[in-house]
Order: structure tokens, then sequence, then C-alpha cells
């Protein structure tokens, strides 16, 4: 896809995203929880965590929504240069993404869909790895691109 504008026409299936890669660190988590308003100590709260281990582990780990947001970077850092829409976007939490991780982001159009002007939209199956290249989420999410 180098090269070549952006557009709905343009977009093959099987098209590879660019990757996004983000670090997970307390840091961020702390400013999600705040973002979110969800401070839930499973995320917050080091010292609790490393004595109730929750997820068997004796971090804290991101908020789901911070993988999805990672994910839907993918998205936004391809189609809203050329004023493309994210129409829907479904996701699934596999594995908890600990205190320390780095998660690489990846997309690929997997269809097309021909309504109308302005209506067409790509599907796009995105993927979240961490540094260990384990999937800790997947989603699926509907774009609309200019004509």
């Amino acid at each position: 896809m180098a090269g070549k504008k952006l557009t709905f026409n343009s977009v093959e299936v099987a098209d590879e995203l660019p990757t996004v890669v983000r670090a997970c660190t307390q840091e961020d988590i702390w400013r999600n929880a705040a973002g979110s308003l969800d401070f839930n100590p499973v995320h917050t709260d080091p010292e609790w965590v490393r004595t109730a281990q929750p997820f068997g582990i004796p971090q804290t780990v991101a908020h789901g929504m911070m993988t999805m947001s990672a994910m839907a970077s993918v998205l936004s850092d391809w189609a809203y240069p050329v004023q493309g829409k994210i129409r829907s976007m479904n996701s699934k939490f596999i594995k908890p993404v600990p205190a320390g991780s780095t998660i690489k982001c990846t997309g690929i159009v997997s269809s097309k869909h021909f309504i109308r002007r302005g209506e067409n939209f790509v599907v796009v199956d995105l993927k979240a790895e961490n540094q260990d290249g384990d999937t800790v989420a997947v989603a699926q999410a509907e774009v609309i691109l200019p004509d």
C-alpha cells in the first residue's frame, strides 16, 4: 500500500496495516486508570497484587480497554489521515497484560463491503501480542474509507 492514496477502491483484501508497538508501564496503567475512572487494585495497587495475585502473577495488569486502545491506534493511524471512520470494533481479551509488557498490534484487511458512496467499508482483523509472541487480544473492526 505504500505510495498509493488510501481509498476504499485502493484497499485490497489481505493488505497489512502498519504495526503499532506500545510499552505498558505502571505509569501508563495509572494514567489509564485516571482517564477511565477505573481504579480497581488489580491495575493500580502493586503491593496488593503481589499478595493477592488475582491472575496468578505478582504484577498489576493493564486495563482491557488500554489494550483495545492500542489496537484501535492501528486503525486510526491508517485511516484517519484520509478521513476514514471506525464504524464498529469488537474485541476479545485473551490473556492479561502485566505491567512492564510490550504489546505489538497488527491488522489485516479481511473483507470489503460495497454499500453505497460514503458507506463502503472494509473489515480489519486485529491482533495484539506480547513481547513473547503470545496473543493477548484480538478484535475485528469495520472501517469506512473515502471513495
